[in-house]
Parts: C-alpha cells; sequence; structure tokens
C-alpha cells in the first residue's frame, strides 16, 4: 500500500493496518531466522510500511494537539 492510500485510511483504520503489518513483521523475522525465507527484502518492506503507518498516525495527532 502506498503512502497516498494510507492518508486516505481513518484513525482505526490505520490502527488495525498497524496491528496486523506488525503481527505480519514478527513472523517474517521470525522465518528469516530459521533460514525459511527466501526473499529477505520483504522484511524491510514491512519495516518501512509500519514507519509510514506511524508517521501517519504521529502527524495526526500533532494537528489535532496544534
Amino acid at each position: 500500500m502506498n503512502v497516498k492510500d494510507l492518508r486516505k485510511l481513518q484513525k482505526d483504520e490505520l490502527v488495525k493496518k498497524l496491528n496486523e503489518e506488525r503481527k505480519s513483521l514478527t513472523m517474517l523475522t521470525y522465518d528469516k531466522a530459521l533460514g525459511k525465507l527466501k526473499d529477505t527484502s520483504k522484511v524491510r518492506g514491512l519495516r518501512k510500511e509500519v514507519a509510514q503507518i506511524l508517521t501517519i498516525i504521529n502527524e495526526r495527532k500533532i494537528l489535532e494537539n496544534g
């Protein structure tokens, strides 16, 4: 999902997406450690998406408190 699509989501949807991505990231990291994961670039992509979601949530908090 790109940043434009993420910005269109509501706060509760973002939090739900964040939790899903963190679970996926945990599982991929675990698989990578066990040597089951062939495409290790997926871990980096998920970390990037988690960071983008957190950035959007924090930006909205700042604007609300502004």
